[in-house]
């Protein structure tokens, strides 16, 4: 669910900090908001997991006195570390383009290699390979030490480097708002659109995913501090 204050005011309208202060309600007008800060349950309880060869399964990690899900990809070829949100007990599809859904997450890549595709998370369609190409989806990627912003239909994708000046960020806070015309994507700074996607937007059904891979010669770790999907409620 959404939350807004309890008291809603006209443009010019007065009021005293405790209208500010005060806490907020939960809200159903607009739209519905899922949040995940990894402390509890088990992951496998919202989450489904997958491993591939000598990959390591995602678990929930206390590490340097804080709670992440760590996803460790192993260091062989074709070692990968998965995972993709529940619906009703198991992995599934929980929103569509037309919900105009909201993803929001903070990572910490702790270690990767700058060769190949080691990593992405966003929104992808919970009955395709994390592998496949131009998989239906709105996603974060990256590639040969660069960060891209990937929208795909099934059959092509689009791409734009979104890489900072100051290089791949270490611990990052992305964001990707999609709709049925376009998707935004941000890094770090959410008031600056980072890439602008209008061309092979999924249409198909979208789950949350986080996926680790070895890009053949490296273990990747990556920590999720936390994730939230905010969507339109439904109206018919």
């Amino acid at each position: 669910m959404a939350t807004r204050h309890k008291r809603i005011v006209a443009a010019l309208d007065t009021g005293g900090s405790a209208d500010w202060n005060d806490d907020h309600i939960a809200d159903f007008s607009d739209e519905v908001t899922l949040y995940e800060d990894f402390i509890t349950p088990a992951i496998t309880t919202k989450w489904g997991v997958w491993v591939n060869a000598a990959g390591v399964a995602p678990v929930i990690a206390f590490v340097d006195h804080h709670s992440f899900v760590f996803l460790n990809s192993g260091a062989a070829q074709l070692d990968w570390s998965l995972m993709k949100y529940a619906f009703n007990g198991a992995p599934g599809n929980i929103t569509y383009i037309d919900d105009a859904p909201i993803f929001t997450a903070a990572v910490w890549l702790e270690k990767y290699d700058a060769v190949n595709i080691i990593g992405e998370w966003g929104l992808m369609n919970n009955a395709e390979d994390p592998t496949l190409a131009n998989k239906d989806g709105a996603y974060f990627r990256i590639d040969g030490n660069a960060l891209l912003a990937v929208t795909g239909d099934g059959a092509a994708e689009t791409t734009t480097d979104i890489t900072p000046a100051t290089g791949i960020p270490e611990y990052g806070h992305y964001r990707i708002e999609l709709t049925g015309t376009n998707c935004l994507f941000y890094v770090d700074d959410m008031d600056t659109v980072a890439a602008n996607h209008t061309a092979n937007l999924p249409d198909s059904d979208l789950t949350i995913f986080f996926y680790a891979d070895s890009g053949g010669v490296a273990d990747t770790e990556m920590y999720v501090d936390g994730v939230g999907l905010s969507r339109f409620r439904y109206k018919g």
